[in-house]
């Protein structure tokens, strides 16, 4: 299976809004259900297949982690992806950004937005 990857941190009711270039699956998983489905066991998930993009609220605060199917491994699609997260998350103001297309990406943009963020707590406390 080939997918864009993306992951984000938000408070219970906050939103995560998927677009997407083409009809492909969305997944959106908890970190217990996406270390399953990288692992190809039996896991949950919300979305499904979406004509043009998905907007999840979620049930309960942590990490999501968002994944865009490219189609199957001998047949890839070409399909870009983006993520906004609003309303009750964690950065109630983050501006939409490009789906990571490999974990490692994933993890540095999460390293940064919260690198970020700290900084932000540092200046506001400075104040």
């Amino acid at each position: 299976m080939r997918y864009l990857h993306g992951k984000a941190k938000v408070n219970k009711g906050g939103k995560i809004a998927v677009t997407i270039s083409k009809p492909t699956r969305i997944l959106i998983l908890s970190e217990k259900d996406f270390k399953r489905y990288k692992n190809n066991q039996t896991f949950t998930y919300y979305g499904g297949e979406k004509k043009d993009g998905y907007e999840f609220e979620a049930p309960k605060s942590g990490f999501w982690h968002v994944v865009v199917e490219k189609g199957t491994y001998h047949k890839p699609v070409e399909i870009k992806a983006s993520i906004s997260v609003t309303k009750g998350a964690v950065n109630t103001h983050s501006s939409p950004r490009s789906l990571a297309s490999k974990l490692d990406e994933a993890d540095e943009q999460l390293d940064k937005l919260q690198q970020k963020e700290e900084e932000e707590e540092e200046t506001t406390e400075g104040n």
